[in-house]
């Protein structure tokens, strides 16, 4: 019963993938996120959606309130929601960057008074001038990409002296045991024996990290509870297949965190 449990979520993207197989490949909206940001009530795709925004808002005013005034920068930025959410907070100047062009459209269109750039982020210097930013964050970010250190060199060029860099992610100690996602790539956690010495040789020193791996199972159960509490309205609005898609994503997720072969992490580092 045990094993079935483990193969649920793979069962059900092995049948999302042999649906959707045939099909034409169309550059638009993810569906899955789409679904992400109505349960959420917001367009956030991260995990802790706002309480984990609120979490970075208050240190940030507590630590660091010159910030507000300077140039930030959201890097996979999304559907924009969490750069909304730090102007209506008193961040002045915010820019938000997304590999996807269709997010990034998404984002233009609904919110005001922020500059969104389809931008790959191990590129930011050709489009930002040299020390430009005076902080800079991810969430749920650099697990995806596979050449962290670039990534991180440069935000250190686009980045002041002294800037803050928050990382908020997926963490993992052990790489023996691969990690995939929901269309078998494979994801890349932060390593936690690697991270440190990552930052400092791409320019920065770490501050401060926080384990944030109890609270992301807390955050992922609330998720999977208000995907079955609006389950009707959900089907209404969205296709069985992607509804399967974004539960087997999530179940996926959080097998892996209650296991401990996943977890989560907050880190601020201050640019050298």
């Amino acid at each position: 019963m045990r094993k079935l449990l483990y193969l649920t979520p793979f069962l059900l993207i092995g049948g999302y993938l042999l649906i959707n197989y045939s099909k034409p490949v169309a550059s638009k909206v993810n569906q899955a996120r789409l679904i992400l940001s109505e349960l959420r009530g917001g367009d956030f795709t991260h995990a802790g959606d706002k309480e984990a925004v609120d979490m970075v808002i208050a240190k940030i005013k507590q630590d660091f309130p010159e910030i507000l005034k300077g140039n930030c920068l959201d890097v996979g930025c999304g559907f924009g929601g969490t750069a909304d959410y730090l102007v209506k907070n008193g961040f002045e100047h915010v820019w938000g960057v997304d590999i996807d062009p269709a997010v990034i459209n998404f984002a233009k269109a609904k919110y005001e008074g922020i500059e969104f750039l389809t931008l790959d982020a191990a590129s930011l210097s050709l489009k930002f001038e040299k020390e430009f930013f005076s902080f800079a964050y991810l969430f749920n970010v650099l697990y995806a990409i596979e050449d962290k250190v670039q990534t991180l060199k440069q935000l250190a060029k686009v980045s002041k002296p002294g800037a803050i860099l928050m990382i908020f992610d997926y963490s993992i100690t052990d790489n023996n045991e691969p990690l995939l996602d929901l269309v078998g790539k494979p994801m890349r956690p932060i390593d936690t024996k690697k991270i440190k010495r990552q930052l400092y040789e791409s320019g920065w020193e770490v501050l401060e990290t926080r384990d944030l791996s109890e609270t992301f199972i807390v955050w992922y159960e609330q998720l999977l509870q208000k995907l079955e509490e609006k389950k009707y309205e959900i089907k209404g609005n969205f296709l069985e297949q992607d509804i399967a898609k974004f539960s087997a994503t999530y179940l996926h997720i959080l097998h892996q965190l209650r296991n401990k072969s996943l977890g989560g992490i907050l880190i601020y580092a201050k640019r050298i």
